[in-house]
């Protein structure tokens, strides 16, 4: 009894140790106000530009239950979340690794489990993902559309969140009603960056984000940034219907070209930002959001 009750100390305290140390993974978290918009798209096409400049993305699918991102990827995991979640495997086997090299964690049906789960579970899971720190510098979340509870925490999660948005008035309204809750009800500290897709011209993405920054600073006195633009193109579209990403489909296309450029200048701001900003323990977060 005596030497199970040192084993049991010497796992608390060494897991106490790795989440003691600083993170260098560097979580984003990718969301809309409402479903169409090209999130989960974005999210995919994404991890491939930074995986061309010699990153090693992860992603969660965080849309729980409709598993975009497998769907997109043309694969079809053994394991999601709700095993890590019943500890019906383990984190390495958790991490589906698709034909495009981009690896990723399935969410499947673990939504309502996620949400309530019990103190010593979310020790449990938190304790588990330790481990992503040592197998990706780059954390992406894809999240649900629009306002949900899980959402709004793995948003409160991320160090840096990307929300998408198309020209489209609904898109612009539900956009910034995440904008508000995320910063006004919530008061959410991460930086909020504006994606906007599906835009006709340069100038229509800017005329966009223009009225998305006007609302924002005036109304609830909070500024967002401009990552960039991906223009409308039709490639995408039979890219989608091949199972395909579109950066796979046609490197050259106006899309592939304009979500390359969109790593770039995440890759150039990231770096300071990132050295730059208190480290709090993503771990210690991660427990303290979901277990409220």
């Amino acid at each position: 009894m005596n030497d199970q009750a040192q084993q049991l100390r010497q796992i608390v305290s060494s897991t106490k140790q790795v989440e003691s140390k600083q993170s260098n993974m560097k979580i984003i978290t990718i969301a809309s106000g409402k479903g169409g918009v090209g999130k989960s798209n974005f999210t995919v096409n994404l991890s491939l530009c930074l995986k061309e400049h010699k990153k090693n993305p992860i992603i969660l699918d965080a849309d729980f239950g409709l598993a975009n991102v497998e769907i997109i990827l043309g694969e079809r995991p053994k394991y999601n979340l709700a095993h890590l979640i019943r500890e019906e495997c383990k984190l390495n086997e958790l991490i589906t690794k698709s034909k495009y090299d981009i690896s990723f964690i399935s969410g499947g049906s673990g939504i309502n489990e996620m949400m309530f789960l019990p103190a010593s579970q979310i020790e449990a899971i938190g304790s588990s993902l330790v481990q992503l720190e040592n197998m990706t510098d780059i954390l992406l979340i894809d999240t649900g559309a629009g306002i949900n509870d899980s959402v709004i925490k793995f948003c409160m999660l991320a160090h840096e969140v990307y929300i998408v948005v198309t020209p489209e008035p609904t898109s612009i309204t539900d956009g910034y009603a995440l904008i508000k809750t995320l910063k006004s009800d919530f008061t959410m500290q991460s930086k909020i960056k504006v994606v906007i897709n599906k835009a006709d011209s340069k100038e229509e993405a800017h005329e966009v984000f223009k009225k998305l920054y006007y609302v924002t600073k005036n109304f609830i006195n909070s500024e967002i940034e401009y990552v960039g633009y991906i223009p409308y193109d039709e490639k995408v579209l039979s890219a989608v219907k091949s199972q395909v990403p579109i950066f796979a489909y046609d490197k050259k296309s106006k899309a592939s070209t304009a979500y390359f450029q969109i790593s770039k200048n995440i890759l150039e701001n990231n770096v300071q930002d990132f050295k730059a900003e208190e480290k709090v323990n993503w771990i210690h977060r991660f427990k303290k959001i979901f277990s409220n």
